[in-house]
């Protein structure tokens, strides 16, 4: 199970799905199994048939998935060393949605790189950003897609 944390938003991403919080309550779940400190919850996410809790660890700061069943029976954990951006990711998928014929037609190679950088959250350099960025709306009147990143 691949699971990452947007710790911002609170949206945890579950094998590339993104399931947003259904709480965001702050309650004592447990004892960390690195140091022996309290475990509290940051938040409550439906996954399957049951939930899936993100939390903390009050003094070394390590964040667990943990899993629940329908019946909040404890199902297991799993720390979460991965970390995303959910404006990132989206805009990762709308790029991943477009046929690359398309953005080769009104993009340089240099330009979508760039663009595809940014959405990874990647380093970038700005001004083949800026360049594709003064296309958007060319590509927009060629294809009826709205880019924004």
């Amino acid at each position: 199970m691949d699971i990452k944390y947007d710790v911002e938003h609170n949206v945890l991403q579950v094998d590339s799905i993104d399931l947003e919080p259904q709480s965001r309550d702050n309650n004592f779940i447990g004892v960390c199994s690195h140091c022996n400190s309290d475990v509290t919850s940051m938040s409550y996410h439906s996954y399957k048939d049951g939930m899936l809790v993100a939390a903390k660890c009050n003094s070394c700061d390590t964040i667990y998935a943990i899993m629940y069943d329908g019946d909040w029976n404890w199902q297991g954990e799993e720390p979460i060393s991965y970390f995303f951006d959910i404006k990132n990711s989206n805009d990762l998928k709308v790029l991943d949605s477009i046929d690359k014929k398309k953005l080769a037609t009104v993009f340089t190679p240099a330009e979508a790189s760039a663009m595809y950088a940014k959405a990874r959250g990647e380093k970038y350099v700005r001004q083949y950003l800026y360049r594709a960025r003064k296309k958007y709306t060319d590509f927009k009147d060629l294809f009826g897609i709205q880019i924004d990143i």
